[in-house]
């Protein structure tokens, strides 16, 4: 099933919330990824940090993107009963 990211929010350790518009939510963890060259940058917090959405995909200034797919097969499913926008702290384990 395809599907896009509606929503997301960079947690700490390179973790990050996610809404799809299947409605699932969780946290996806982008550590793996990191040890790749292409996906390097990502460790320094403050560019992990400058993610955002592009046509239903999180992307990030220097080109990274990750496939809403690979999040929805990856993530731990998790629920935010107030939505990533009415939220401003999250509490979930990772």
């Amino acid at each position: 099933m395809l599907c896009n990211v509606v929503a997301f929010a960079p947690l700490h350790d390179g973790h990050l919330f996610v809404e799809l518009d299947s409605g699932e939510s969780g946290v996806f963890d982008m550590r793996p990824y990191m040890q790749s060259n292409f996906f390097s940058s990502l460790k320094k917090p403050e560019y992990f940090n400058r993610a955002f959405l592009e046509y239903g995909v999180i992307s990030w200034p220097e080109g990274q993107d990750m496939s809403p797919d690979t999040i929805r097969l990856e993530m731990i499913p998790q629920f935010c009963p107030d939505g990533i926008n009415g939220k401003k702290h999250f509490d979930f384990p990772v």
